[in-house]
């Protein structure tokens, strides 16, 4: 049975040293439209989309961004592209993915940067997460 949304900011319980928890539960039960899927158009450093697999593309849903997709043939190490203001993390992160059919990793920077960083310019998936605040 699922659980209703609650529709106001009702105080629900309070911490052991009575600090209300209702705007934190209202946050995360809040239903968030997500953004439309948006193409990366602007390649940085050789880095151009895998002709045949999935172009490398983003949305948002609250404050979680999602990318998918497959980039080739740039340098690593250098920026695959930028993402736009709104869709940027506030710290870097380090995310595994495969490239070449082997491990690598991709580094997300608060500059917007989406960086290939360890793994082989053949192909490097793209498919990560990571939150906005």
């Amino acid at each position: 049975m699922p659980i209703p949304i609650p529709v106001t900011k009702t105080k629900i319980a309070t911490v052991p040293w009575g600090i209300p928890i209702t705007n934190e539960v209202n946050r995360l039960t809040t239903v968030t439209t997500p953004t439309a899927w948006t193409n990366v158009t602007a390649f940085l450093n050789g880095w151009v989309a895998y002709a045949g697999l999935r172009a490398p593309r983003y949305r948002k849903i609250g404050d979680i961004v999602y990318v998918e997709g497959f980039v080739r043939n740039g340098t690593v190490g250098a920026a695959a592209f930028i993402m736009p203001t709104g869709f940027r993390s506030n710290d870097s992160y380090n995310i595994a993915c495969v490239s070449n059919s082997l491990f690598g990793y991709i580094s997300v920077n608060p500059d917007g940067s989406i960086v290939p960083q360890v793994g082989a310019s053949a192909w490097f998936s793209l498919v990560c997460q990571f939150p906005t605040t």
